[in-house]
């Protein structure tokens, strides 16, 4: 929130050697996507409330935690050249919920009908997303325990497409999207491999899931294999495997507070991860707390940030096991991986 009292999400780009600022989007957040207090709307699901979560406080932006990467709808709420973000517009009087998208110089594109014509139901349009190649708002309908997915486009007359439907099992799921041409998967914590063929969600616990070829809403019967609640899966380094880091502690020493990739080729189906799957410790064992903040986009590199007391640094380190991480101390890092989420490594 600003000065104005307009809620604003701004998006700005760094070159990841020199940490030198190259480029920034300003997006004004609408009236209708935010309640009577300022606050994004409770009463719609959105990955926007989630990437500006710990924006509002009584002293403004609080960000006194690294943020890990975030699931794959947060960086889907932009089009590819982060010009162009994805809303879910709220009407006050009859409740009603629609997909729309606001460009940098603040004009709105709503992209759903009034929706009280010829006594219609009021839409209840939540989870906006863009679509990987921008032609389509992508969201989700609710409907007595049932998710529907659809989409519309942005161009023409917005034609709505229903994708697909299943049970809703989780009140924290979002929706994400695998591909160009897009097909939607709704889960919690969703992060999709590279290829498009798993992805990483909390299905009542951490789950690696093989995804179908077409849209899906995630739940606990998908093929797949569950993962120790131990276990923090952050992303993915390839197509197969994970990376991962303990959650809270861990029983191995060698282990504590570091990071190893975890091989999910042969997990299917298994009920607990063999050790054989899990590779060697990336990092030394240490008493900090390090938080994954990026991986590169040939997953050979990560960023994490790491706290030590009240101290926090930020490290660039291989993803191979056994290397020592190396400070980033350039002056701009700071500011660059403590000012919010870090949505994308190109």
């Amino acid at each position: 929130m600003s000065t104005d009292d307009q809620a604003r999400v701004t998006v700005t780009g760094w070159d990841a050697q020199t940490w030198e600022p190259t480029a920034l989007r300003t997006f004004s957040v609408p009236a209708a996507a935010v309640d009577d207090s300022g606050y994004f709307t409770q009463m719609a699901d959105s990955p926007l409330a989630d990437l500006c979560s710990n924006a509002f406080d009584e002293g403004g932006v609080n960000d006194d935690d690294p943020r890990a990467i975030p699931e794959s709808s947060l960086r889907q709420l932009f089009d590819k050249g982060y010009t162009r973000m994805a809303v879910v517009l709220m009407d006050r009087e009859t409740e009603a919920t629609r997909v729309a998208y606001v460009d940098t110089s603040g004009k709105v594109t709503e992209l759903s009908g009034e929706g009280a014509e010829d006594f219609a139901d009021a839409p209840h349009e939540e989870n906006a997303v863009f679509s990987g190649d921008g032609s389509a708002v992508w969201f989700t309908e609710f409907d007595e325990g049932t998710v529907r997915i659809a989409s519309r486009s942005v161009s023409g007359d917005h034609a709505r497409t229903e994708q697909d439907s299943g049970d809703l099992n989780n009140a924290n799921a979002r929706l994400a999207l695998v591909g160009d041409s897009a097909r939607g998967v709704h889960g919690a914590d969703v992060r999709i491999s590279p290829d498009g063929r798993k992805a990483l969600a909390h299905i009542d616990g951490y789950h690696i899931v093989d995804l179908p070829q077409r849209s899906a809403v995630l739940s606990p019967g998908m093929d797949g294999s569950y993962i120790s609640p131990d276990i923090n899966c952050y992303g993915w380094v390839d197509k197969v495997r994970a990376l991962c880091g303990p959650d809270n502690s861990t029983d191995d020493p060698e282990r504590q507070n570091s990071f190893w990739t975890l091989d999910t080729s042969g997990l299917a189906g298994v009920d607990e991860v063999p050790d054989s799957a899990m590779g060697k410790p990336i990092i030394p064992a240490t008493d900090r707390e390090n938080t994954v903040q990026a991986i590169s986009p040939d997953g050979k590199q990560m960023i994490f940030a790491s706290l030590q007391g009240t101290r926090l640094t930020y490290y660039l380190s291989s993803t191979a096991p056994g290397v020592i991480p190396k400070k980033i101390s350039e002056p701009g890092a700071e500011e660059a991986l403590s000012a919010g989420y870090v949505l994308e490594w190109r």
